[in-house]
């Protein structure tokens, strides 16, 4: 499986979940070392049992150069070898090549998130502080570049032009870990689920209900501990943090619709119109309604209002 999008629009944490939940290894794609991580990938355990792997911010030339090697071409029956050098005894002509696909490492399932700029920032600023506003800005507008740019082949180009292979394009926004990871399980099981010292469908239920109870938990607990805070005289301090949180939302808001203004249309569209009328065309295809135009119109309305929500 193989992870693309902006940055910090859920990729590790998506990437963790698969790992866990099917049994294989993790790894990210850095800047540098191609060669190192076909090495990797290319070990018993990630070509029979699977990888994950964190593509960061990669296009279309990097995944190539991961996936694609050099193959020499074979000469035509019949055909003759060019004349070699008096001196060196080599041939004059160089050798011919050709890249191939390298069908032992590419992954089979490809996902590719996306998210708008503001809620990727903000989640970058969240974890890795305020001061890495230049970072993400450098990482951004790399993955801009690399995949949202006119006239330049994507990341998903690749493996849908070159490897032949699907490719989920999964939005994040409004949407909790649970339901990205959900999305991404039933695509990588549309066809049946993978057997991979996975565990039991007794076993997975188990754990969901287990963490339905550990949540029923802590809501409990969270609504004791509010009980207790308004009985401690604590309604002053929730009031100036909800003003807090208030100020911090509008903030955000007014941030969030100036980036909106400054971003080109083709992005826009790319960010925010493309993935939710993707997913009304599909289910169109799906339930066939007698009147698509009707039906898609209310969905992409009820999927707004969701949004906002």
């Amino acid at each position: 499986v193989l992870l693309g999008g902006p940055p910090a629009s859920g990729k590790s944490t998506l990437a963790t979940h698969i790992s866990v939940h099917f049994r294989v290894p993790h790894h990210e794609l850095a800047d540098s070392g191609f060669e190192s991580m076909v090495e990797v990938l290319s070990t018993r355990v990630c070509r029979y049992r699977g990888y994950v792997l964190d593509a960061q911010s990669m296009g279309f030339a990097e995944v190539e150069r991961l996936f694609r090697f050099d193959i020499e071409v074979p000469r035509e029956e019949g055909e003759e070898p060019p004349p070699a050098d008096e001196e060196s005894g080599e041939e004059l002509q160089g050798k011919q090549y050709t890249r191939q696909l390298h069908e032992d490492i590419c992954p089979a399932f490809v996902v590719v998130t996306q998210a708008p700029r503001g809620l990727c920032e903000g989640r970058y600023m969240q974890s890795h502080g305020k001061d890495k506003a230049d970072e993400f800005r450098h990482k951004m507008d790399h993955y801009l570049e690399a995949n949202l740019t006119d006239g330049v082949h994507s990341l998903s180009d690749f493996f849908q032009d070159v490897a032949k292979s699907s490719v989920m394009n999964l939005p994040v926004a409004g949407k909790d870990d649970e339901d990205l990871f959900e999305s991404t399980r039933i695509y990588m099981e549309r066809e049946g689920r993978p057997f991979n010292y996975l565990p039991t469908e007794a076993e997975v239920a188990s754990e969901i209900l287990a963490k339905r109870e550990a949540l029923r938990k802590a809501e409990t607990e969270a609504a004791a501990a509010g009980a207790d805070l308004e009985g401690k005289g604590a309604v002053q301090q929730s009031e100036t943090r909800r003003q807090a949180e208030r100020m911090a939302i509008i903030s955000k808001h007014l941030k969030e619709h100036q980036q909106l203004r400054d971003t080109p249309v083709r992005e826009y569209l790319m960010e925010y119109m493309i993935p939710s009328l993707t997913e009304g065309l599909i289910e169109v295809c799906k339930v066939m309604p007698d009147n698509p135009t009707d039906y898609l119109a209310k969905y992409l309305e009820e999927h707004a209002a969701a949004s906002e929500v």
